[in-house]
């Protein structure tokens, strides 16, 4: 029973890795990087020159109006500032 639990723990833990590569970066201190990356570039975010940082959408209230002629109290990320049941 133990072999089977460190064999599934083993695989859980090779699987985990797959894909994934250590940067290549240095640190200031002329370390290589322990980051973890996706990327074909081998470079984490912080080495990686070209890396663009992605801008949060800042969730709004809806414009719109209910059947009750009231505002719809929704949030939306939408540029329309309508949500899913206002946007046409």
């Amino acid at each position: 029973m133990k072999k089977v639990s460190l064999t599934i723990i083993t695989l859980t833990a090779a699987l985990m890795s797959f894909g994934q590569t250590q940067c290549t970066g240095l640190t200031k201190s002329d370390v290589q990087c322990k980051n973890k990356t996706k990327d074909n570039i081998e470079l984490c975010h912080l080495h990686n020159p070209n890396y663009v940082k992605k801008t949060k959408v800042i969730s709004k209230v809806c414009n719109g109006i209910t059947k009750k002629k009231a505002k719809c109290k929704n949030k939306t990320k939408n540029t329309t500032q309508l949500c899913h049941l206002h946007n046409k």
